[in-house]
């Protein structure tokens, strides 16, 4: 069993806090990408390890994926499923904007396979969407919602950000409390973070972009986690939150180690063998991208991951879970015992950011709050 990653990289705005693969453009060659998908997915297919397997998730990140026609990604679809078995119960998640959400495009989606659609929401105040560059509006917002719903999709999730310059915690406050009035499947409430090589991080280092407070950052934290269990979600990740049944399987593949496919400009995939497992990535370009994967091969990098690597993976994207690793599915994994391996854990268990729970090993309250600085440490 394997996930599928489709990777379609254009936007209509590039967002300045955003660090991924994407491209603002006014008009994309959505033909030809499309074709390009459809071919790496053919070349995949033949190799190793995707050649024997089954596809249980399918997800289209991006970039926009939304601003693709319906008929483009049943396209991609088609083709998955003539490449591959595909499990019945298949989740297949498309990203949208709410600015590129409407009723009868998203029916279209809908009737092209697509059961699971996430909107990115990040903020139902208008002054902190202009602060993010995000080109929807507080109303899109909220009548994207409703329009997914109107167009069939039962499997929502709702992206909401936090620590955003000039938040104050009334906002978040009423936008958590806005955004499960609609009632999802699933929320994504993540701060904001200043990545890198992007407007946001140049910003700051500026001063032109003053960071919200830590102690605001871990209230607002604090409060989305108990608004979401007062509500009746899960708090299964760290940023993530889901009623019964609908936790994002796509993503938990990642989390659990488990193997993925990437396909599209700069996408990445995991295989856990052979050895400690291996990485490949496809050239980023969206041009160069298309020609190599209509030539035969998109692969621009392979990496073998060393045992070290592989054993602080497992720790640190496992413990991304609240249900956190399984210590004799390490020593499977390893040979070696967990803390054998990472003497430091038993640091963090005396600290009390690290507990044993039900045989598992997991992030204790406090330990959620300095998670990050806690995965560090496995590197």
């Amino acid at each position: 069993m394997a996930s599928l990653y489709i990777h379609i990289p254009y936007c209509a705005v590039k967002c300045p806090y955003c660090d991924f693969n994407s491209y603002a453009a006014r008009e994309w060659p959505e033909d030809a990408y499309t074709a390009a998908l459809v071919a790496e997915l053919q070349t995949r297919a033949t190799e190793t390890p995707w050649s024997d397997t089954t596809i249980e998730t399918i997800f289209f990140g991006g970039g926009t994926p939304s601003l693709f026609q319906a008929s483009s990604i049943g396209q991609i679809l088609d083709a998955i499923g003539r490449a591959w078995p595909v499990a019945a119960d298949v989740e297949v998640t498309l990203e949208a904007n709410p600015g590129s959400a409407e009723q009868a495009r998203l029916r279209d989606f809908r009737l092209a396979g697509v059961n699971r659609l996430s909107l990115g929401i990040q903020s139902l105040h208008e002054d902190l969407l202009t602060t993010l560059g995000r080109v929807h509006g507080v109303e899109e917002a909220r009548t994207a919602v409703d329009t997914a719903r109107a167009a069939g999709f039962d499997n929502l999730n709702l992206d909401l950000m936090f620590a955003i310059p000039g938040q104050t915690r009334t906002q978040w406050s009423d936008d958590v409390r806005a955004l499960l009035q609609h009632q999802p499947e699933h929320v994504a409430a993540y701060n904001l973070t200043y990545e890198p090589q992007t407007p946001f991080h140049a910003w700051r280092a500026s001063g032109e972009v003053q960071p919200l407070g830590e102690d605001d950052e871990l209230w607002m934290y604090e409060h989305v986690r108990a608004a979401c269990a007062e509500a009746g979600y899960d708090h299964y990740e760290i940023s993530n939150f889901a009623r019964p049944g609908h936790t994002a399987r796509h993503n938990r593949g990642y989390w659990e180690g488990r193997d993925y496919l990437g396909v599209g400009a700069g996408a990445h995939s995991y295989a856990s063998h052979p050895g400690w497992g291996r990485r490949w990535s496809n050239h980023r370009l969206p041009e160069r991208y298309i020609a190599s994967a209509t030539a035969g091969d998109a692969t621009a990098a392979t990496e073998d991951l060393a045992f070290e690597t592989a054993a602080a993976e497992f720790m640190f994207l496992g413990l991304r879970q609240l249900d956190g690793v399984d210590p004799t599915a390490f020593h499977a994994r390893f040979g070696q015992d967990l803390e054998e391996v990472h003497p430091e854990v038993a640091t963090f268990r005396t600290d009390g950011f690290l507990e044993h729970r039900a045989g598992r090993l997991t992030l204790t309250n406090r330990g959620l709050l300095v998670a990050d600085a806690i995965f560090a440490t496995f590197l």
